[in-house]
């Protein structure tokens, strides 16, 4: 197997290895491929000086647990959802930690497009708020960078799905095609969808393909947003 680092991956690293001078930087996350991802972003081109890799965890009392004693400033990476605990209560747990001495900056990241854990997001202190749905690198580079800069970073996917529409085309669309856009606002493959649904895999393809023409959206993620800022899917 080939593994190569891109020029993206390596311009992501760098930005981490600057963000994170001075820095302890921990990562709590159930989505064990994304705390590979972070761990090797942070291992790439580091200098042995530059931060102190706290760990990663799956339980918020373990990154509870892995502050005591750290008295420089804190960079922590937190996934709404954890294997033990609630990614968005580890973050308030976190910033009631944080001192003039030993700032907290947190980036939390949802999971999905969820309507309610998007607005208690927006509520809560954390520094940068992602989703699963909207990140890419160019989004995370300017989330980062508004850390830098003191200030908040909102994914500008949760701001549009928040946003209110009246109820729009929603007739337009059959029950069955309303079922299968909740099970895609779930994140659910075709297949999924049909083994969900108990219907072949190329008949949700054409429901999915149905609903995107309908709603005059580009793909099934635009489709998404396009029911959760029309409140059509809880």
């Amino acid at each position: 197997m080939l593994i190569r680092l891109d020029e993206a991956f390596c311009l992501l690293s760098e930005r981490l290895k600057a963000l994170a001078q001075g820095r302890s930087i921990l990562v709590a996350t159930a989505n064990r491929p994304y705390a590979l991802a972070m761990a090797s972003a942070f291992a790439v081109h580091h200098d042995g000086d530059s931060a102190q890799f706290l760990g990663v965890v799956t339980a918020a009392s373990e990154a509870l647990q892995l502050m005591a004693g750290v008295s420089q400033p804190v960079l922590a990476f937190v996934s709404e959802v954890l294997e033990q605990g609630d990614g968005m209560a580890l973050v308030d747990d976190l910033k009631a930690l944080a001192t003039e001495q030993r700032p907290i900056a947190t980036v939390l990241t949802l999971q999905g497009l969820d309507q309610p854990a998007m607005s208690r997001a927006l509520r809560g202190p954390s520094d940068v708020v992602l989703t699963q749905r909207g990140i890419d690198l160019v989004g995370i580079l300017h989330a980062l960078d508004a850390i830098r800069q003191g200030q908040r970073y909102v994914d500008p996917m949760i701001s549009h799905a928040l946003q209110e529409v009246g109820p729009g085309a929603r007739e337009t669309l059959s029950d069955r095609e309303v079922m299968v856009l909740s099970l895609v606002c779930r994140g659910l493959t075709n297949r999924e969808i049909g083994e969900q649904l108990h219907i072949a895999e190329t008949t949700a393809r054409g429901h999915v393909q149905a609903i995107i023409r309908k709603l005059h959206v580009k793909d099934r993620t635009s489709a998404a947003v396009e029911a959760i800022r029309r409140h059509w899917v809880e």
